[in-house]
């Protein structure tokens, strides 16, 4: 015995959604492609007044489904669609009972329109996963988190994946990381994530310094950007239950004084490192500092205890 879903309509969207991306649960349709077509498809939908009520939120990879409001929605856990491997399961049986013709017909329709995008004849293009998160990423709320995920940290992957690069054109690789870090303080969303601009000035300091002392930023740039997607969440989000936006909330707040010593720490030990060097080098940078920190002083406002 079934009793219906309280949102019939997303769980038919989704089962449709697998009948057609991935009937016999091949390996090449996993989690993170169902997300990111759920989320493209409740955005298209939205276009022809259709409203699914995806509960997603944005999150670490672009935009992630969040489990317990899916659940309470449609009556079935989203782990129940994934197989342990983490590609989608084969759907059986379509739950069609609830939604109208009209709108099966048009859910359809848009599934099929995206999955166009990506597939010739039934068969997944090469490089079609990017290209999907990159579509994704073209309707995030911030182009802070667009320069910052698709961008800057796309580009201290490419400089980890080949090390000699460091060492034989620095002056360029210095170059492009200070321009990368200029934009990003350009594009901060101040006024939605006030919380967080602190800590953010406090990284982008330490950022710096970590330039003029070549060393890498990849595990500093990947802890802020946990701790950014940490309040990301909570300040874009759709349909998701409120006890739930609460807990992470919550999380954050109890989070965030652990990232702010973090940095603090790594901006002590980068400093050190840089008094160690010739002086001729410090001034300019220390010049440039000031300037930031002036800025810094004009625009933040004391975050209340």
């Amino acid at each position: 015995m079934s009793s219906m879903a309280k949102n019939p309509l997303l769980k038919y969207s989704v089962e449709a959604l697998l009948v057609e991306a991935n009937p016999v649960g091949g390996p090449l349709f996993r989690q993170t492609h169902l997300y990111k077509v759920l989320f493209l498809l409740h955005q298209s939908l939205k276009k022809r007044e259709i409203d699914i009520g995806l509960p997603y939120c944005w999150y670490l990879h672009g935009p992630l489904i969040e489990a317990t409001t899916f659940e309470e929605q449609t009556g079935t856990p989203l782990a129940s669609y994934l197989q342990p491997d983490g590609s989608t399961v084969p759907v059986c049986h379509v739950h069609d009972e609830g939604p109208v013709d009209r709108e099966k017909q048009i859910v359809l329709q848009e599934i099929k329109k995206i999955l166009r995008k990506y597939r010739s004849k039934a068969r997944w293009e090469e490089g079609y996963g990017a290209r999907l998160v990159g579509d994704a990423y073209r309707l995030a709320p911030f182009s802070y988190q667009r320069t910052f995920k698709r961008e800057y940290l796309d580009y201290l992957t490419s400089l980890a994946n080949e090390p000699w690069l460091c060492e034989h054109a620095y002056d360029t690789i210095s170059g492009n990381l200070l321009q990368y870090l200029d934009t990003l303080v350009k594009q901060f969303p101040e006024n939605e994530m006030n919380e967080l601009l602190d800590t953010y000035l406090a990284w982008d300091d330490t950022a710096r310094l970590l330039v003029e002392v070549h060393e890498p930023l990849d595990d500093l740039s990947n802890r802020y950007w946990e701790i950014f997607c940490s309040l990301l969440r909570v300040r874009k989000n759709e349909n998701v239950l409120t006890e739930v936006v609460e807990q992470w909330e919550r999380s954050f707040f109890q989070a965030l004084p652990l990232y702010d010593h973090e940095f603090e720490t790594a901006h002590d030990e980068a400093l050190g490192r840089l008094e160690q060097t010739p002086d001729k080098e410090i001034d300019p940078i220390v010049r440039r500092l000031m300037v930031y920190s002036r800025d810094a002083c004009v625009r933040v406002r004391p975050r209340e205890l």
